[in-house]
């Protein structure tokens, strides 16, 4: 299984034709791809690795520089792992 950016598939190269028959088949295949859940919940990953950082070791022993690496990875995982 792979993910896909589902919002850069351009359905009039995938089904050309001006016909009624073309458009119904890309409004239908639109719809298809739109229906499909996500595989994964962004917002669930995030508290996975905000409580995995926080628990992962003892009481204390957190520094400034593991705080910055996980507030980095969280930001990467928003972002779809696409640079700004």
């Amino acid at each position: 299984m792979r993910l896909i950016d589902a919002d850069k598939i351009n359905f009039n190269e995938v089904f050309k034709g001006q016909s009624d028959f073309a458009n119904d088949i890309r409004e239908t295949a639109q719809n298809f791809i739109s229906i499909q859940p996500t595989v994964y919940d962004v917002d669930k990953v995030v508290e996975q690795i905000g409580n995995i950082s926080e628990l992962a070791r003892p009481v204390g022993w957190t520094t400034k520089a593991e705080i910055v690496r996980t507030k980095d990875v969280i930001e990467i995982i928003k972002a779809g792992g696409e640079d700004e």
